[in-house]
């Protein structure tokens, strides 16, 4: 019940999100970087700008966490009635629909938002 609870949640807060990126900015975003989305930001923020002596690797140390929670669904194999059916198929459908999630997230942030 609580993992249901916990979907929504990030469903929800996944398309608050992403509703939020079709808002037309006010003056107030745009003093913060928010423009909406455009094409011109879009290819500025395609190649890295790593700042404040960030690189891939630390970058990707934040990044690596959030991508291996797709697996904790092997730890209720018990559950299932196939599981050696479910678990590849259920882990390959977490890959996925998570690899859509990060990147579409990424490329509205990256298509609406100045970072200088």
């Amino acid at each position: 019940q609580a993992q249901i609870v916990l979907l929504v949640i990030l469903l929800l807060a996944i398309a608050n999100f992403l509703i939020g990126t079709f808002i037309p900015p006010t003056e107030e975003k745009k003093s913060r970087g928010y423009f909406g989305y455009q094409a011109k930001i879009f290819s500025e923020n395609m190649g890295p700008d790593f700042q404040n002596g960030e690189t891939f690797f630390s970058v990707f140390a934040i990044f690596f966490p959030a991508a291996t929670g797709i697996l904790a669904g092997a730890n209720i194999s018990g559950d299932l009635a196939d599981p050696q059916a479910a678990i590849p198929r259920g882990t390959m459908l977490a890959i996925l629909i998570t690899t859509i999630t990060y990147l579409g997230v990424a490329m509205s942030t990256g298509e609406s938002r100045l970072w200088n």
